[in-house]
């Protein structure tokens, strides 16, 4: 049985209200009914009774409150020692994070995090971004720096960092004012980036174009072969700031009309916002980044 799902039931008859527990959690309230559909199912007995005032337990609730709270206090016991016994000894971070932020921002905010906490190892996982948050959901990373996805994002805790900017990736010999017209894209053979960067450019697209899309061709390449690409005219692409960065070649990178980003920042478990080594390492990342980008430091996690 789900403990998450014993504390939400819990929670929304302390609020008397699916919708006010559904805000607190950080949930949609169709995702906190069906949570609270499956544990009745799972028990086999009906613990809510839903009205248009709000929530009751039942008389079966009832009988198991005492139960429930106990399972939610046993629970967070274990919680707690687990992260006792993870911090008696020298700890190793798992950190998941894209290559073109462990090529740009990663050796300075590790060299940043080891004057701070020379005993704990980091060890970095690159990968994209469904790979990423994957493994933050099945506890194979401890933390990571990934771009703001609000559908992937149910259950973590995330801090922004900074906002990369996207660009167009058009040939040297396009004219162009500078920069480009979303609109331009319309029509044109379009060469998607790999590892669910599609995530982040369809709905711009779909935004900007609507019925006028390009001809997509998704492709399992890497960002530098996606550039080589459009250099030999063999279409158009969207990429960051951040991952132009590392790469040289003969073509336009031109900023968007109208501007467009991925938001950067560090997604953790929720169990794991109170550890004290991803506080640390989120204090050494906001304080390098902010140093980069000119922005103000503001630690919240």
């Amino acid at each position: 049985m789900d403990s998450k799902k014993v504390h939400a039931l819990l929670l929304s008859v302390e609020k008397g209200s699916l919708t006010s527990a559904a805000a607190e959690l950080g949930y949609t309230q169709s995702g906190l009914t069906h949570m609270m559909n499956a544990l009745e199912e799972e028990l086999g007995l009906n613990l809510l009774v839903r009205s248009k005032n709000g929530v009751r337990l039942s008389p079966a609730g009832q009988a198991l409150k005492p139960q429930m709270q106990a399972f939610l206090d046993s629970a967070l016991a274990l919680e707690e020692e687990a992260a006792h016994l993870r911090q008696r000894s020298n700890a190793t971070l798992r950190l998941g994070a894209y290559s073109s932020v462990a090529s740009r921002w990663l050796p300075a905010i590790v060299a940043s995090f080891r004057k701070v906490d020379p005993n704990t190892d980091v060890i970095i996982d690159v990968g994209g971004i469904p790979d990423i948050y994957e493994k933050l959901k099945n506890d194979q990373l401890d933390c990571a720096i990934v771009s703001f996805e609000e559908p992937l994002c149910q259950g973590l805790t995330y801090i922004h960092l900074a906002d990369d900017p996207l660009v167009a990736i058009v040939p040297e010999t396009d004219d162009h004012l500078g920069y480009f017209p979303i609109a331009d894209f319309a029509e044109q053979e379009f060469l998607m980036p790999s590892d669910g960067f599609d995530m982040d450019i369809l709905p711009l697209l779909s935004r900007n174009l609507g019925k006028d899309q390009p001809r997509i061709r998704y492709t399992n390449l890497s960002d530098s072969a996606i550039v080589s690409m459009v250099e030999h005219n063999l279409g158009v692409s969207l990429l960051s700031e951040l991952i132009m960065q590392d790469i040289h070649s003969s073509v336009q990178a031109l900023p968007l009309d109208p501007p467009a980003v991925r938001k950067l920042g560090i997604a953790a478990s929720e169990r794991q916002q109170n550890d004290k080594v991803i506080r640390r390492f989120v204090r050494c990342a906001q304080n390098i980044v902010g140093e980069m980008y000119h922005q103000p430091h503001s630690f919240v996690i």
